[in-house]
């Protein structure tokens, strides 16, 4: 009798912990539901409005509603959650289905190919942010945040950097304003003037990849452009966000942090570490395999296609025009130049490594 007992008060306490993570769970879903809902919408009303223009990409309706809805109704502020979870995971989810389209050795060749430019992009936008940053007399802090948000990876780079100069939350606000309104103005040009240059799939894949900033930017405007540019947008984007921590880390060396602790701690490179990457690369290898069907590949890429829809549509939710007034004109105007030369730069060395 007393080892029941003694089973029941021990099963007790687990029963409770397990019905109160799953209360816990349906309580987080909750949270998540509204902003889902209405990224959805927004992602939906965008796919059929493309269908009737026929020439406006539903990514682009996506970006432009949800940045129509924010500095007009609003966003209720219990869809904030459901909207940073659009952005954050559903972006990587998307990612990660792309790799269901590609051999693992075109990823090796056409990132390998890309490899030059992302480098050379990366050395001259840094340079000239910082030229820019001192010509103009606004802090070095700024200038390698926006170096940073151009060579990378956008408002990922920019919050990972900032920690390591000290920059403060006003600079670093600065930066990302900065890079999403040069991302919105990617997503909307790049494509036409992509074909106003008669650019193949590669020429501009690799151009988006090199050229555009933020993950989702790149990936929304090169499948615009069409489902091959796309694959290589991302493929040649990969290439450039595996490079965020080696340049963190030296953005922090040169900036002399010291903290007395190791490199890898003040830098915290595991949270850094793009572990999407991984899975769109598995995919990739899977596919290579033979394991996924015509029919399951291009089903995985519809889906892909419609969750960057979804993702833009909450990017242009974050995009209040009173905060990008807010900025200031120098590091706006610094950001938007840099990010335009680095476009010219990145296309002229496409055309001069025969990618194009």
């Amino acid at each position: 009798m007393s080892n029941i007992g003694q089973a029941k008060v021990v099963d007790l306490p687990a029963r409770r912990e397990r019905s109160g993570g799953l209360l816990a769970g349906l309580a987080s879903s909750q949270k998540l539901l509204p902003g889902l809902l209405l990224v959805m919408v927004v992602s939906v009303v965008a796919r059929l409005a493309s269908g009737v223009s026929g020439f406006v990409p539903d990514a682009v309706i996506g970006l432009i509603l949800g940045a129509v809805v924010k500095n007009s109704v609003g966003v209720p502020t219990v869809s904030d959650a459901g909207i940073k979870f659009t952005h954050r995971f559903l972006l990587r989810t998307a990612i990660i289905l792309l790799g269901a389209s590609l051999s693992f050795g075109a990823i090796v060749g056409k990132g390998g190919q890309a490899l030059p430019v992302i480098l050379i992009c990366l050395v001259a936008s840094f340079s000239l942010s910082l030229l820019l940053a001192r010509t103009f007399r606004l802090s070095a802090r700024v200038g390698a945040l926006l170096g940073a948000g151009t060579a990378i990876c956008g408002a990922t780079a920019i919050l990972a950097v900032g920690p390591l100069i000290l920059a403060t939350e006003a600079e670093v606000a600065y930066a990302i304003g900065t890079v999403f309104t040069y991302n919105a103005l990617a997503i909307i040009f790049y494509p036409y003037i992509g074909h106003a240059l008669h650019l193949g799939n590669t020429g501009f894949g690799t151009w988006a990849g090199t050229a555009v900033n933020d993950t989702s930017a790149v990936v929304a405007t090169g499948l615009i452009y069409s489902t091959q540019a796309g694959q290589i947008a991302t493929v040649v984007k990969l290439t450039r966000t595996v490079l965020l921590v080696p340049m963190a880390m030296g953005i922090g060396m040169f900036f002399g942090l010291r903290g007395g602790r190791s490199a890898g701690e003040k830098i915290g490179v595991w949270k850094m570490m793009p572990w999407f990457v991984v899975g769109f690369l598995g995919m990739a290898v899977l596919n290579t395999m033979g394991l996924f069907p015509l029919a399951v590949v291009d089903g995985l890429t519809e889906i892909a296609k419609f969750l960057i829809v979804m993702v833009l549509a909450s990017v242009g939710f974050g995009m209040g025009f009173e905060q990008i007034r807010k900025l200031g004109a120098k590091p706006l105007l610094i950001g938007l130049f840099v990010g335009a030369v680095m476009g010219v730069v990145s296309l002229g060395l496409i055309f001069a490594f025969g990618i194009a």
